[in-house]
């Protein structure tokens, strides 16, 4: 019995030691579980606190291209949904800063702002002094007239008339540069509704615009124009950013984004909305 006794005690001490070992293990798995699980919590918190912020410049007064709620939390049109659409794929936070239509592209000048978007046209003097997105619509030029007039269909028969057009549209700059050749008065409007108003009620002869307007003041405002059958030039629509190494990075992730979109029919589905046609198939080279 003596002789025993130590080999029980011994076997004893080494279940003591292996219980001990496994509680020590748990103790260190459930101390490495909850460090992992606390590194993950401050990664997210971390990953939250650095989103990335895009501020973005529109002029917020109108649908179809973009329009923000007086108090600026609501933003409907085009743009607002493009942006929700590039926000929701990336996870950037989209902050929208709104600004009279002649001075947005100052705020992108003054890098108040990281993007100027009211589905802009692309015209050269903007090309050449801003970074350009892909396009992701194309809007056609035309010139209307009351539809009582419905025989006019020429440049020719609107000699001498007065013509409006809306500040800032791609339009005006046709618009302008014809007005010597065709005897125009010009009248340059700040907001096209101010503009589609003189023009029904008979105050303007012509109105310089883009078909996608037409369309809306028809089925909106229940007014009927005429589109002449000569055409001004189409316009490609897009987003700008500035001409520096930020604009150049920020413009590259935005068409990555917009190239998807166009592919798998987001933007066709957008501007359909929007346009009451597919205006994505009237891009231009």
């Amino acid at each position: 019995m003596k002789k025993g006794l130590p080999i029980l005690l011994l076997m004893a001490a080494m279940t003591l030691a292996g219980c001990s070992s496994n509680t020590s293990a748990k103790a260190a798995d459930a101390e490495k579980t909850t460090a992992e699980s606390t590194k993950s919590e401050n990664g997210s918190e971390q990953s939250s606190a650095e989103k990335r912020k895009v501020i973005i410049a529109t002029g917020g007064t109108g649908e179809p291209y973009s329009l923000l709620s007086s108090d600026g939390k609501e933003w409907t049109g085009i743009d607002s949904e493009m942006w929700s659409e590039i926000a929701k794929r990336t996870g950037w936070d989209i902050e929208v800063k709104q600004a009279e239509f002649s001075s947005l592209f100052g705020e992108l000048d003054a890098g108040r702002v990281d993007v100027a978007a009211n589905c802009f046209a692309t015209t050269k003097a903007r090309m050449d002094k801003y970074l350009t997105s892909h396009p992701y619509y194309g809007d056609a030029q035309c010139v209307i007239v009351n539809e009582d007039k419905a025989d006019i269909n020429t440049f020719e028969a609107l000699k001498g008339v007065t013509i409006g057009v809306t500040q800032g549209q791609a339009s005006q700059v046709s618009v302008e540069k014809m007005a010597e050749t065709y005897g125009w008065n010009v009248v340059v409007y700040e907001t096209s509704d101010t503009g589609y108003q003189d023009l029904h009620l008979k105050r303007i002869d012509a109105m310089a615009t883009t078909d996608s307007l037409v369309h809306k003041y028809e089925k909106t405002q229940n007014m009927k124009f005429h589109i002449l059958e000569t055409r001004l030039l189409a316009n490609n629509v897009a987003y700008y950013f500035q001409q520096n190494e930020k604009g150049k990075e920020l413009c590259e992730e935005v068409n990555q984004v917009l190239d998807k979109m166009m592919e798998d029919g987001t933007t066709s589905k957008i501007i359909t909305k929007w346009m009451y046609s597919d205006m994505t198939q009237m891009i231009h080279d």
